[in-house]
């Protein structure tokens, strides 16, 4: 056994021993170094299970990593089912209110999504995720809405109901254009855009058209 001086280093005096064996051989080659790990695939995403606590830097302590889902805006024109559109809107945290507490696109006291755009549809749930606000659904597809090309039964407008977050959201992003034959206040990102998404403050909810 050799014993070597202490050095002094910043964490205080300590001893180094170190102790020489012999090699043992049993007439056998001494067994390869172990093979180093294989790379990783950069197109593999790998989990690395960490226990304990972890010191985060100053500017890092604190903040979150946030999972945002993208939707595909060449499929806005597709139309897509109640039972799909309905489970998308729940997903998100959008509810979905009728009259008469049904979904029957026949009956106007229903709230129906049978053949909405699917673009309409992610621009509803966008929102939600956007304002932060609150967001029920109480008009789709169902009859009794005007007609036209972009309208309700169409699939390009939806009626939200009003609430103190998502009035303030509204009135505080888009500004206002004009106002409409019945009263009712219009809103838009860009008033001069034909093309810009409109919202119509009536009485009881938001007339919104997702173009």
């Amino acid at each position: 056994m050799d014993v070597r001086p202490s050095r002094r280093g910043l964490a205080g005096i300590g001893t180094a021993v170190l102790i020489s064996l012999p090699m043992q051989h049993h007439g056998k080659d001494p067994l390869p170094p172990p093979a180093p790990p294989p790379a990783a695939d950069p197109g593999v995403e790998v989990s690395v299970e960490v226990s304990g606590e972890v010191s985060l830097p100053p500017l890092l302590a604190g903040t979150f990593v946030a999972t945002v889902k993208t939707w595909d805006t060449m499929a806005a024109d597709e139309r897509i089912g109640h039972a799909r559109a309905t489970g998308l809107l729940l997903d998100a945290g959008v509810r979905r209110k009728s009259t008469g507490d049904c979904a029957d696109r026949r009956r106007p006291y229903c709230t129906s999504l049978e053949d909405i755009r699917y673009g309409t549809l992610m621009r509803t749930i966008d929102l939600r995720r956007d304002s932060g606000c609150p967001v029920t659904v109480t008009g789709g597809t169902e009859t009794g809405h005007a007609d036209g090309h972009y309208s309700h039964g169409n699939g390009y407008k939806v009626d939200l109901a009003h609430n103190r977050c998502l009035d303030a959201y509204v009135t505080g992003t888009y500004r206002h254009w004009r106002t409409r034959a019945d009263g009712a206040a219009l809103y838009r990102a860009a008033p001069s855009d034909v093309r810009a998404d409109v919202w119509a403050d009536e009485p009881t909810h938001w007339d919104v058209l997702f173009r």
